[in-house]
């Protein structure tokens, strides 16, 4: 067999030269592929590994946190349901002391009910001595109302050149509630063809044109009156 020429030869050796440098060029990147994903392998690993550290703590704390925050809701709903039934017994107990107090007041009118109270008479005998209210008690109360009639007609009563006022015995809550009525009736005063009258306890009566209107609410009266004998 006759031998291969040189060039030949030199480019088969080239051939080969070229070829066992890409296997090892390619064995090469294989294993600093192997070596990167193993790299980055335990990286994400222990990357996983510290936010697990990290979360656990955090989720402990959050469960905690929504327990205490169930806690404190269980405990505001049972503080609203004792609110509520406190305030419902507030209200209850109002009540019972609004007609405790309206049960007493009324006794306690039912009592006076023969008295009169006169203001103006002097203290003394002498002519210039200082006056203060005093109450008189009759038998029967026919003998009072009688008493606040005639003093209605006489007009301007005087004792010892001094001016004598009767007035009816009411406690101190209804005086203030027949008082509340002092300016309505300065309104119907000026009225004419208009009757009205504070009937006991507290109630305002007018009667004007064969019609009867009854108030127990003084505002209520005044809006009546103004809307109805002085309209805008």
């Amino acid at each position: 067999m006759p031998p291969k020429p040189l060039k030949a030869v030199q480019a088969s050796n080239g051939e080969a030269k070229a070829t066992s440098k890409s296997s090892v060029d390619a064995s090469m990147l294989q294993a600093f592929r192997e070596i990167v994903k193993e790299v980055i392998q335990e990286e994400n690993n222990g990357l996983r590994e510290e936010i697990k550290r990290t979360i656990s703590p955090l989720k402990i704390a959050l469960d905690e946190c929504h327990d205490k925050l169930r806690a404190h809701e269980e405990g505001l709903n049972s503080f609203d349901a004792r609110l509520q039934a406190m305030e419902t017994r507030y209200a209850n107990l109002n009540s019972d002391y609004k007609k405790l107090q309206e049960k007493t007041d009324d006794l306690e009118n039912r009592g006076r009910r023969c008295n009169l109270r006169i203001i103006g008479v002097p203290e003394g005998s002498s002519r210039g001595g200082q006056t203060r209210p005093f109450i008189l008690r009759v038998h029967y109360f026919q003998e009072k109302e009688r008493i606040q009639r005639l003093a209605r007609q006489k007009g301007r009563l005087e004792f010892q050149g001094k001016q004598i006022l009767i007035f009816p015995d009411y406690s101190a809550d209804l005086s203030r509630r027949r008082a509340a009525f002092s300016e309505v009736k300065e309104l119907l005063r000026k009225e004419e063809g208009v009757r009205y009258g504070l009937l006991y306890p507290a109630r305002l009566r007018i009667s004007f044109n064969g019609q009867t209107k009854m108030f127990e609410n003084p505002q209520a009266a005044k809006d009546f009156v103004m809307a109805k004998f002085r309209p805008a």
